[in-house]
């Protein structure tokens, strides 16, 4: 009996073959998942990692459903790199199973089971092909953002630097202005020390009963020419703020006078205020009974509230009515309200009216000392025409230029003079060349 011919098998030399067949068949695949495998009779193929396989066996059996890797490690775990990890070390455990297949699958020789390990290789190896994508994308992915993260850091460090000059600059500007505050608050100190000691102190100036000299009636003179100037300012900012015309009304103070500068022209209006606070006054206003008591309080309109009907609440009504005059009144304030209450005998409490009584009360102490000499001191003008006298007058601007050998003639005069004795306080005259 003739024995059968021996069974051909594979021997292992045949294994690299196969790796390198597995190998060309490698390619990025999408992984599925399997729905409702059918019972396969051969149960021998099965081993403990088959259910870990991401395809079936047989693909004819198998329904194949494509699903991105990325989505399926996301939410099967919260992390994807943590996942990634989790994979890779199941996914390399399969293959070391399905090689063991193979192998077995080899000896005896099967090819159907040959067939279905290759399969199943093929799979594992496609499964880490999708991860090594995966990684290498995320990796990809990283670096663009970290790369664009830097170049917003960079930028941001740009910005920054630009706000840091920007901080220095207004550093430096800002030591600068309070340099110049410095500066200023210096300068503003010395010309209160100046002004201090050119003016006379209160404190000398109100017990004047005790020594009534012409020294301090001229100190007082002084004084008295600087409130008359300070009133004008306000009064010519409502004249000019009502529409009043300063060139026709500065014409009926002083016709035809040729000024200098048009800014000389308030000084006609100075010279409106003390023709009407120094002309036609009543002794009975300038008693020295009640001048130490005027002259001590600081704010002049105190006195007027503590005495209303006193001598100085008199001279201020009636002198008030007399320099601002109802037409005035109601262009500035649109009535005629503290007129009326003047009238009535009474002081407004308001801001022009205290600015008056602030000049009144310097006029009145003029007055007062004027009428307190023995023998009385008397009052001058300059006339309008005159030549002008340093001896008798002093000028309110600092030079008037002049043709050659031509002498300056008085304009109007700002400010009587006063004779007092032997003593001539002169009159504050314009110059002007007629």
């Amino acid at each position: 009996m003739d024995s059968a011919p021996p069974r051909t098998t594979k021997n292992s030399s045949n294994i690299p073959g196969i790796f390198l067949h597995v190998s060309k068949l490698c390619k990025l695949k999408s992984v599925g998942v399997c729905e409702n495998p059918k019972p396969t009779n051969d149960s021998s193929f099965h081993s403990s990692s088959a259910p870990e396989a991401n395809c079936c066996v047989d693909n004819r059996d198998w329904k194949i459903h494509p699903q991105p890797l990325e989505e399926k490690l996301i939410s099967s775990s919260g992390c994807l790199e943590e996942a990634v990890i989790s994979r890779l070390f199941t996914t390399i455990s399969a293959l070391k199973s399905a090689y063991v297949q193979l192998q077995q699958a080899h000896i005896p020789y099967e090819p159907k089971k040959i067939h279905v390990a290759d399969e199943l290789m093929v799979s594992e190896l496609e499964s880490l092909s999708e991860l090594e994508h995966l990684y290498m994308k995320k990796h990809k992915c990283d670096s663009k953002f970290q790369s664009s993260l830097c170049l917003k850091i960079q930028e941001y460090r740009e910005v920054l630097a630009e706000l840091q000059t920007k901080i220095q600059c207004r550093e430096s500007e800002i030591a600068r202005l309070r340099s110049e505050v410095e500066e200023l608050e210096r300068k503003n100190v010395e010309l209160e020390q100046n002004i201090k000691q050119q003016m006379l102190p209160e404190e000398e100036l109100f017990p004047l009963r005790k020594e009534l000299t012409p020294a301090l009636f001229f100190e007082v003179f002084k004084f008295t020419s600087r409130s008359i100037h300070d009133f004008a300012k306000p009064l010519i900012s409502l004249m000019k703020a009502s529409g009043w015309n300063l060139d026709e009304a500065a014409s009926l103070i002083s016709d035809s006078v040729l000024y200098a500068e048009r800014s000389h022209k308030k000084f006609a209006f100075e010279a409106y205020l003390s023709w009407v606070m120094l002309g036609d006054a009543q002794d009975v206003c300038f008693s020295l009974e009640q001048f130490d008591r005027v002259m001590s309080f600081r704010d002049p309109f105190d006195a007027l509230m503590e005495d209303p009907d006193s001598n100085f609440g008199r001279f201020c009504r009636s002198k008030y009515v007399m320099v601002v005059s109802s037409k005035m009144e109601f262009s500035f304030f649109g009535n005629s309200d503290q007129r009326a209450f003047v009238l009535s005998g009474g002081h407004p409490r308001t801001a022009f009216y205290r600015a008056f009584t602030r000049m009144a009360r310097w006029i009145w102490a003029l007055l007062v000392m004027v009428h307190s000499f023995i023998p009385r001191a008397e009052m001058f003008y300059a006339k309008r025409g005159d030549d002008f006298s340093k001896n008798y007058m002093e000028s309110v601007v600092n030079q008037v230029s002049t043709e050659k050998g031509e002498k300056l003639k008085v304009g109007f005069t700002v400010t009587p003079g006063f004779k007092i004795g032997s003593t001539i306080i002169q009159c504050r005259v314009y110059p002007c060349r007629m």
